[in-house]
């Protein structure tokens, strides 16, 4: 569905902001209502204008705006704060359970453990709070949700971006906006968040479990990384309430050819860009690039030798970096791919074709891909001098935004926008693929971990923690450990929640296959694959690795069960610590029977040698002149108290008494033994 030229509208000042639920029904009436335009640019749709005809012609099967709205609430973008007080977004997150607990990587939750971890090594060993008084706050680190969206196309185009987020952040300074350029500026859309600050770590596994395979395994697969933490967003000190929007969570996740959808925050792509901008990055940009990230982590890898702190501090570094080369490759392997290019040509030609339909279209834009290819020219012989550098650059976006727009103006949202680190939806199935002459299977298990372990002789990358080789009897070797599906994803995505039609949880996003990273500028998924956690060997290894039942049981709704099992734990411990306590109670009484019971011999045998009473017990102690007394020390009674002689000055009676458990003499719980004088 086309729709009108952003040109064409009459801005006019207005208040900015509707009701989120006006919003939502108007995004609906205005999705595309057919299939998928152009394959070539992708499945990362915006919730504004989700795709719901092409959803029910794929899948028999489309969302209503309740369900729109519930995934996009329950879904985050990770961030963290800079000093010049702008957020950086890295990452992509989910609410998991009713009391904020947050899903994402562990590789990206890697500086915030850094950050925090003082003379531990949590990124090596991993982390367990086991309780909220223990969760470790993430200072700077925050999660953003998406709690309104709104077309200000019309605005930005009267008014420039910043006028217009200035008169956001004035009329709703509860909230963090974030004007977004769609299509290349074919379209604006003002995005307003919630942001979470006070984040807390609650568990991490360790980093060799995360990154099982290391550089040789990213971007493959088969698979076996435990890439996962979770951390909890707190509010007005205590947990926060999430129970409005939070995912389900479904332990035996997905199975092939069911239908999936990936929500997370796509960071950048470039399936819009022109072929002589491939080019470009093909044959200059991702070279030098290249050169200089492998210089950075051969450095970085010698420096990290000195000594096991220097290992320590650099190692969250050096990672990324060995990430980004990868990727680096990826992108590079793609754009060298002559498949790849020609559909890229093929796409442009007809985009072009289209335009010059339209005299007043072909006017307007129809000049836009030649400037482009005269820009890129341009930059290379501008090479290695920067003010030129920035000024083409300047340039050049100016002619991307031409593009965006005559491509908005030609396909409007029946195509999705390139990737802008914002919320996007992704539809796919879960499924295997063809590679090197065989198959690769939906989803690896346990046994393909221990086995790829013991395959490499437990050498490094493929060296398994102690934790998780003596809990080897333990396992259920079969449980599913990675899978693949045919989602649209790239980096940013990374944390992202994979969920099913029902809004359960099936998996955790953190890499795509080698073939995936081509997708950066040409879609295709006959052999590009996300893959994700399964959540079945999160829940195995949090109750069988971690001691981590009770975070399970949250993540599984268990907690009312577990909660009244705990409550019968109590009251048998108590019960038992009463009896306990009775009967230590009992044994002090008999040891204060027995003591004065032997200490009123003693009294005995003193008055019997020296013909009278003694003035005090003390005096039982007491030497005579051959150095003998009747005994060597007074004992205290069980509560710590001295014994008392009691004597009637006037009678008969006379007693050795234990004040009891009160301390005082002369109450209900003394313990004596009276006598008579003779």
């Amino acid at each position: 569905m086309n729709q009108p030229h952003p040109h064409d509208a009459r801005p006019a000042r207005a208040v900015l902001f509707r009701t989120a639920l006006a919003i939502g029904f108007a995004a609906l009436a205005a999705a595309p209502g057919f299939a998928q335009t152009r394959k070539e640019l992708g499945r990362m749709w915006t919730f504004e204008a989700a795709p719901l005809g092409w959803f029910q012609q794929a899948y028999d099967w489309q969302p209503d705006q309740k369900w729109l709205d519930h995934a996009r609430m329950s879904s985050l973008r990770f961030g963290r704060k800079q000093p010049d007080g702008t957020i950086r977004y890295f990452c992509s997150a989910s609410f998991v359970s009713p009391h904020g607990l947050v899903m994402t990587n562990h590789h990206c939750a890697r500086d915030a453990m850094s950050a925090v971890q003082g003379e531990h090594d949590w990124l090596k060993d991993g982390f367990y709070a086991g309780a909220y008084e223990n969760e470790v706050k993430l200072p700077g680190f925050l999660m953003s949700q998406l709690v309104r969206t709104q077309d200000v196309t019309a605005a930005v185009n009267e008014r420039g971006i910043e006028a217009v987020q200035k008169e956001a952040e004035a009329q709703d300074p509860a909230h963090s906006h974030q004007v977004i350029a769609l299509y290349q500026g074919g379209n604006y859309q003002l995005y307003s968040h919630k942001i979470f600050d006070d984040l807390r770590l609650v568990c991490a596994p360790h980093g060799q479990s995360a990154h099982f395979g290391g550089d040789p395994d990213n971007f493959c697969y088969p698979r076996w990384g435990l890439d996962f933490t979770f951390v909890r967003a707190w509010g007005s000190d205590k947990p926060l309430d999430s129970s409005a929007h939070c995912f389900q969570w479904k332990t035996a996740g997905a199975k092939e050819g069911d239908l999936v959808f990936v929500t997370g925050n796509p960071g950048r792509t470039g399936r819009l860009q022109t072929l002589a901008q491939c080019e470009f990055l093909r044959d200059h940009m991702f070279p030098t690039r290249l050169a200089g990230v492998r210089k950075q982590i051969a450095e970085l890898n010698e420096q990290a030798k000195a000594s096991a702190d220097a290992e320590k501090k650099l190692r969250a570094q050096i990672l990324g970096l060995e990430n980004s080369r990868k990727a680096f490759e990826g992108y590079l392997d793609g754009l060298k791919n002559p498949r790849i290019m020609a559909i890229k040509q093929k796409a442009e030609a007809e985009l072009r074709a289209e335009v010059a339909k339209k005299p007043e279209l072909q006017q307007k834009y129809g000049d836009a891909w030649d400037l482009v290819a005269k820009l890129q020219a341009d930059k290379v012989k501008a090479l290695g001098n920067q003010e030129q550098t920035a000024a083409l650059a300047k340039e050049e976006a100016a002619q991307q935004k031409r593009i965006g727009e005559a491509c908005f103006a030609v396909y409007g949202t029946s195509i999705p926008p390139d990737a802008t680190m914002s919320l996007r939806i992704s539809d796919g199935l879960v499924k295997g693929y063809a590679m090197n002459g065989t198959l690769a299977p939906y989803f690896t298990t346990l046994y393909g971990l221990f086995a790829r372990h013991h395959e490499f002789a437990g050498h490094h990358p493929f060296d398994l923690p102690q934790a998780w080789l003596d809990a080897e009897k333990k396992f259920d070797l079969k449980t599913p450990f990675n899978f693949v599906a045919t989602c649209d994803i790239i980096g940013g995505n990374s944390g992202s929640p994979m969920i099913d039609k029902d809004q359960h949880v099936v998996g955790l996003i953190f890499d795509g296959n080698i073939e995936m990273l081509g997708n950066n500028y040409v879609f295709d998924d006959e052999v590009s694959r996300t893959v994700s956690v399964h959540p079945a060997i999160i829940v195995e290894s949090l109750r069988k690795v971690y001691g981590a039942d009770k975070l399970a049981d949250e993540l599984e709704r268990k907690e009312g069960k577990r909660v009244g099992a705990v409550e019968q734990v109590k009251k048998n411990l108590e019960t038992a610590q009463a009896e306990a306590k009775a009967a230590k109670a009992d044994a002090k009484v008999a040891k204060a029977q027995s003591d004065v019971t032997n200490l009123a011999d003693a009294v005995r045998m003193y008055r019997a040698r020296n013909g009278e009473m003694p003035a005090s017990l003390k005096v039982l102690t007491d030497k005579d002149r051959k150095g003998r007394s009747e005994l060597e020390s007074l004992p205290q009674d069980p509560w710590g108290n001295d014994y008392h002689l009691q004597r009637d000055i006037g009678g008969t009676d006379w007693g050795v008494v234990s004040a009891g458990a009160d301390g005082k003499v002369g109450t209900a719980d003394d313990i004596g033994s009276k006598s008579k004088r003779r």
